[in-house]
């Protein structure tokens, strides 16, 4: 689990190699919210939305609280498998 706590936006990367079933969570603590970005090639799957591939693809908080459960589902597919809040997802 990470705590993002910080006044400016706090953004993670998916990892470049991840292990399927691999888990991550992301909890929202600061005002500046978190972004969770892509490398090369990774896609992030929330319900019926997918991000697009790449390093332009993410997801983000919307309040200061939100928080996100991200699971490895495949090679370069990672799926939020539950949040909590509104979740921006840059789908193109």
């Amino acid at each position: 689990s990470y705590i993002a706590n910080n006044a400016s936006l706090v953004t993670f990367t998916l990892p470049s190699s991840a292990s399927v079933g691999d888990t991550f969570e992301v909890i929202g603590l600061g005002a500046g919210g978190w972004k969770i970005a892509q490398n090369a090639s990774q896609q992030i799957v929330c319900g019926d939305q997918i991000t697009v591939a790449g390093v332009t693809g993410f997801i983000s908080s919307t309040n200061k609280y939100d928080r996100v459960e991200v699971n490895c589902i495949a090679t370069n597919t990672f799926a939020v498998t539950h949040f909590v809040g509104n979740i921006t997802i840059a789908i193109s």
